[in-house]
């Protein structure tokens, strides 16, 4: 599968991406979409491949944030990225509507976020998992599955005393079609409303430590 669209890379999304062949009209629409979004302060945003074995088509988003902190964006530029937050979303289409979504469309996304470590209890996971719940907008009811991962490694030898604590997030959902306009999918809502997620762990764990 061919990339359908080149998502820019810290630059404003300025003109109109170039539509290839073949590539339906309501997926287009999903497309511009994601080209029209307001970025989200503190995220970084750049397009990733889709792998052609999941769907006829799809829009792939990798997401990165520290929410623009100074702190934070000098941690990360130090290769301490236990107080960033990465992941990706992907809008994916089929040209017939499969049984198993309800529809032809799906998104699968990750997160890996920060964790404090006095957080880290049996708690946690339905913390997280409560807190995107939040944020996701536009889902078909009862289509979110996923699971939450909650992991702490611990140091010895010379880096013994060291320890971080993390979170992994894996879910999938059918987005409502028709949310967009004219009737369209709004692929670029379901990206924002991802990169809102993993802004927000990102400041939580920041307000915690104030």
């Amino acid at each position: 599968m061919a990339d359908i669209y080149a998502f820019p890379v810290g630059v404003p999304n300025e003109g109109q991406p170039v539509r290839p062949a073949a590539v339906p009209d309501e997926l287009w629409a999903a497309v511009e979409s994601v080209g029209a979004i307001i970025k989200l302060h503190g995220v970084r945003y750049r397009e990733i491949p889709v792998p052609s074995t999941l769907a006829d088509f799809g829009i792939g988003v990798e997401l990165e944030s520290d929410n623009g902190t100074a702190d934070n964006a000098e941690a990360h530029a130090n290769g301490d990225v236990s107080r960033c937050a990465t992941g990706w979303v992907m809008i994916l289409y089929c040209r017939k509507s499969r049984a198993d979504w309800g529809s032809k469309w799906r998104c699968v996304a990750f997160a890996r976020l920060p964790l404090e470590l006095a957080e880290n209890d049996a708690l946690a996971p339905s913390m997280y998992w409560e807190d995107m719940c939040d944020f996701l907008e536009q889902v078909v009811p009862d289509s979110l599955s996923g699971t939450v991962t909650v992991n702490q490694n611990t140091s010895f030898g010379a880096l013994a005393g060291q320890a971080s604590a993390g979170c992994e997030v894996r879910v999938s959902w059918t987005p409502l079609d028709g949310s967009g306009p004219n009737g369209t999918m709004d692929a670029g809502a379901q990206v924002n409303s991802w990169a809102a997620f993993m802004a927000s762990a990102v400041r939580f764990e920041e307000a915690d430590n104030r």
